[in-house]
């Protein structure tokens, strides 16, 4: 009888196995496919498109390079794209100093489980809102008749309405850095939380220093969080026109923008060349991001 029954279960638990891995297989798919055409198709469509000769009316397909010819050769755009970039490094370094001390205190200092998610929720409150509301609300009160103008001029700390608090690139990275700022404490809070008190204590009973503690302890193992958030500022910041065109209010430039001012006169292929260039260097900067991070090696 027992002989009999053996082959029958070895072709069962070898149906069951090749049905666990379809259904795998197929969960592994969806993002893949996700992936694929909502990034990877459309990148590879604006990529070609950047190639394609410019009409009046849009564009003929005929390849040329002159479309990253002007590009590269032009000063303004150079001078915009530097300035993107720039702002996105200083945006991400301001969220990162800023957010690392309201992480550690969330992660660490709050005793309580409870009230620690609970003040991470508080923290999440103004996110609750439009991305324009929050970004608009900065006009009330950086501008030159604003609240802080306001408040500057009732001490006597200044004479007149400061000009470069609204409509300027510092303007711009200000709001930007409010608006981001989510992005590079959530990912740093739950690295903290995964340390142990024990071990600060521990540092502490050894005689480690607050600046020890901080540099050998803290920063290493959030390391990983830092790297998450740096990256998401970063990316969301060289893409970022919405905000430049708000508060910058001309006097700021980004890629961002200037793609959206080539679509709107219909310059496609010089914006899918601008976008292009846009994504190389983001991407190189994100590489970068991630070696000097060795994030890989953390997760």
């Amino acid at each position: 009888m027992s002989s009999y029954s053996l082959p029958e279960a070895v072709p069962a638990a070898s149906s069951r196995r090749l049905s666990g891995n379809a259904v795998w297989a197929l969960l592994l798919s969806l993002p893949l496919l996700w992936l694929l055409v909502f990034l990877i198709v459309p990148v590879l469509v604006v990529l070609i498109v950047s190639f394609f000769q410019p009409t009046l009316s849009g564009f003929e397909r005929a390849f040329t390079l002159d479309n990253y010819r002007a590009l590269l050769s032009s000063g303004p755009f150079f001078s915009t794209l530097l300035n993107t970039l720039l702002s996105a490094l200083i945006t991400t370094v301001v969220t990162f100093l800023v957010g690392f001390w309201v992480a550690y205190y969330l992660a660490l200092v709050v005793p309580n489980l409870r009230t620690r998610f609970a003040l991470f929720i508080i923290a999440l409150a103004p996110f609750f809102t439009s991305f324009l509301i929050r970004a608009v609300a900065w006009i009330p009160m950086m501008g030159r008749e604003g609240v802080l103008n306001s408040a500057l001029l009732s001490l006597g700390i200044t004479s007149q309405p400061l000009d470069f608090l609204l409509f300027s690139n510092f303007a711009v990275r200000v709001a930007m850095a409010q608006l981001y700022l989510l992005f590079m404490i959530s990912p740093i809070f739950f690295s903290l939380s995964t340390i142990e008190p024990a071990v600060l204590e521990a540092a502490r009973d050894m005689g480690a220093r607050w600046w020890s503690i901080l540099w050998e302890i803290l920063l290493p193992l959030a390391r990983p969080g830092i790297v998450i958030g740096a990256v998401f500022v970063f990316v969301l910041s060289m893409g970022d026109f919405a905000t430049v065109r708000l508060i910058g209010g001309g006097a700021s430039t980004s890629v961002g923008l200037s793609i959206q001012n080539f679509v709107t006169y219909m310059q496609f292929p010089q914006a899918a060349a601008a976008a292009s260039i846009l994504v190389l260097v983001t991407v190189l900067g994100v590489v970068l991001l991630l070696r000097w991070g060795a994030i890989g090696e953390e997760l």
